[in-house]
């Protein structure tokens, strides 16, 4: 009974450990960098740049820095902007 009540007590804390870590989404905290990026720099950050910058933080598309930059270009951002915005994503 005791090693039934250790195993629940460890897998309980275990859960509590791991849970967090699997729930954090980090690409959100990558568009919002690059979309602050943006607007630090005085743009105005509506839907085709937050597409650029979601698709720039989305880390499973090995093109992602690619279609970022181009999202943003093709939006009017400066291309040293564009680079340094898909940069923080």
């Amino acid at each position: 009974m005791k090693l039934k009540r250790a195993a629940g007590a460890l897998a309980v804390a275990l859960a509590a450990t791991a849970l967090p870590i699997v729930m954090a989404s980090p690409a959100s905290a990558d568009q919002g960098a690059c979309q602050l990026y943006l607007f630090d720099r005085g743009y105005q950050v509506g839907p085709k740049v937050e597409s650029a910058c979601e698709t720039g933080s989305n880390p499973g598309n090995p093109g992602r820095w690619g279609q970022c930059y181009w999202g943003l270009t093709a939006a009017g951002v400066r291309e040293a902007d564009a680079a340094g915005a898909c940069n923080s994503a």
